[in-house]
């Protein structure tokens, strides 16, 4: 018997199993995949490893980034070491060559410079960015006596105002500027959140983007030291993971989720668990659909769209290319032909008219800091990956000896774009090979071959599956699908709601802080009245 059995061994699974068992709650997690982490895994090749999904994750201050309360109270950072970025990416097209460098003020400085007819706007744009990030960069739970007191007045009427008035990004940008150049340059990493600007909520934009130019961080060792640590809470708080272990039902009673069965691939054996609580850090599709029977579906979430997916050209470089191109930035994004020249507008409806060897993409050179990917110490090779959309409807029909040689198309089409900016590039290059949302899939079991989850396209929970399930008493979420979204920053968030939410739910905690606050207020009130009528 358990009191929390988690289904998926992904971030958002692993964080909120941490929380729970740090809280106190005996946690099994199972992960039908040989080892924990999803998305954020590593794998070796050559003596080497190679980051499977972290270029760089946002990170801001305190009150600015949930991530900084969750850290604290996991003492992650005594587990993992966070590595500072030099600068936060470099753009470039055929016309230009913009690098951002790290630090809000730095980054706002250099814009206006660039863009001295955009400063009104350019201020304004890292003003809302800041006020985003600031009304949600931290959960009631987290909040100290005078945060709490002060929060219906500072923080909860702009959460009000955000969710009444959702905007995409595209059209917020549209209002801030004129000048379509900039627009693309603060639209540069759009692909960590959608394919579209004019989908994509403003919230997500903002709140990601400000911890982006705060000082973003890379996991040194990779993001499998971040996976290990949180699997290490667990099992250190009394908890359970265990890997080869693909759930295959989850057993309901009167609506009440009791118990799950999986098979242990290991020991070739199925095994029924019982617990008190249930959460899915799967995809809600293979819930729903797989381990539950029909009448339990949450029809609901059939609407939603899931979100654009990713293709990726991992790279072994015989020696580190930051020493033979000495201005390459750690994240270098290589847009579409002459897409600059361009309106913002032309970016509506995604990518997918473009095709996939001309779209834009990242170049991320892991050797332009102290990454840790290197196993031998005084090893020069060094990794480095290409990055950009893709959908999974582009790859799932072809036989395995066309969909080889697609990725093997696909790998030389961005070589010799990237050469155009990096001569002879491909002369370094020991060894590659390349991942699709076929892989994804593979791997990860989503069913549209995404790591993102649904689209980030509105505002709090408004097309994400709810934390707690609709249909299932006891059976939450805890993934890219829940709020807030995709991406690891998204799903150690929502790891961390979920875990506090099943400890004690928001609205119950909300309603009982307020009658405490309201009590010593009203007791502050009566003495301060007293003390005066004295004084008179």
């Amino acid at each position: 018997m358990y009191d929390v059995v988690i289904i998926g061994g992904g971030i958002g699974g692993l964080t909120a199993g941490a929380v729970l068992a740090k809280k106190g709650k005996k946690v099994l997690l199972l992960e039908q995949h040989s080892i924990v982490g999803g998305a954020g895994t590593i794998f070796e090749r050559k003596n080497i490893k190679i980051e499977v999904g972290l270029h760089e994750m946002d990170y801001g201050n305190k009150f600015y980034d949930v991530k900084q309360d969750l850290f604290e109270f996991l003492e992650l950072h005594k587990r993992i070491e966070l590595v500072g970025l030099p600068e936060v990416w470099s753009a470039i097209d055929n016309n230009i060559s913009y690098t951002i460098p790290e630090g809000i003020e730095n980054a706002k400085k250099y814009l206006i410079e660039q863009f001295p007819h955009e400063a009104d706007g350019i201020k304004l744009y890292f003003k809302k960015l800041k006020s985003m990030a600031y009304t949600m960069g931290q959960l009631p739970y987290d909040m100290s006596f005078l945060s709490f007191a002060l929060y219906p007045i500072v923080r909860l009427p702009k959460v009000i105002a955000a969710y009444m008035n959702q905007i995409s990004t595209g059209d917020m940008l549209d209002q801030l500027f004129k000048d379509d150049k900039l627009k693309r340059l603060l639209n540069t990493n759009l692909v960590y959140y959608h394919d579209d600007p004019y989908k994509l909520s403003w919230y997500y934009h903002a709140l990601a983007q400000y911890n982006y130019y705060n000082g973003a961080k890379f996991i040194k060792g990779g993001s499998m030291s971040l996976s290990n640590a949180l699997a290490d809470i667990i099992t250190e708080n009394g908890g359970d993971v265990k890997t080869r272990c693909n759930v295959e039902k989850v057993h309901i009673e009167n609506s009440i989720a009791k118990s799950v069965t999986y098979r242990d691939k290991s020991k070739k054996e199925n095994i029924t668990i019982n617990a008190n609580t249930i959460i899915a850090n799967c995809s809600p599709y293979a819930l729903y659909n797989e381990m539950v029977e029909e009448k339990y579906k949450d029809k609901s979430l059939e609407s939603f769209e899931e979100s654009v997916s990713l293709y990726s050209v991992y790279i072994i470089f015989k020696e580190n290319i930051k020493n033979i191109y000495k201005d390459m930035a750690y994240s270098t994004f290589i847009s579409a032909e002459n897409a600059y020249d361009k309106p913002l507008k032309d970016m509506k409806n995604g990518m997918r008219h473009i095709p996939i060897e001309d779209r834009g993409f990242a170049f991320v050179n892991y050797g332009a800091i102290d990454s840790g990917l290197n196993i031998e110490k005084d090893e020069k090779r060094v990794v480095g990956v290409f990055c950009g959309a893709s959908y999974l409807d582009e790859w799932e029909e072809y036989p395995k000896k066309e969909y080889i040689a697609k990725k093997e198309e696909l790998a030389e089409a961005l070589f010799k774009r990237a050469e155009n900016f990096f001569p002879n590039l491909k002369e370094y290059v020991e060894y590659y090979e390349v991942s699709t949302p076929k892989t994804i899939k593979r791997y990860m079991k989503t069913p549209s071959g995404t790591a993102y989850g649904y689209a980030n396209n509105s505002f709090l929970h408004k097309g994400r599956v709810p934390r707690k399930s609709k249909t299932i008493k006891n059976l939450y979420f805890s993934s890219a699908y829940s709020f807030p979204g995709g991406g690891f920053t998204g799903v150690l968030i929502s790891g961390y709601m979920t875990g506090l939410e099943i400890i004690e739910p928001q609205w119950k905690y909300i309603a009982k802080r307020t009658a405490i606050v309201t009590a010593i207020c009203t007791g502050v009130g009566m003495l301060a009245s007293y003390i005066i009528k004295v004084l008179i």
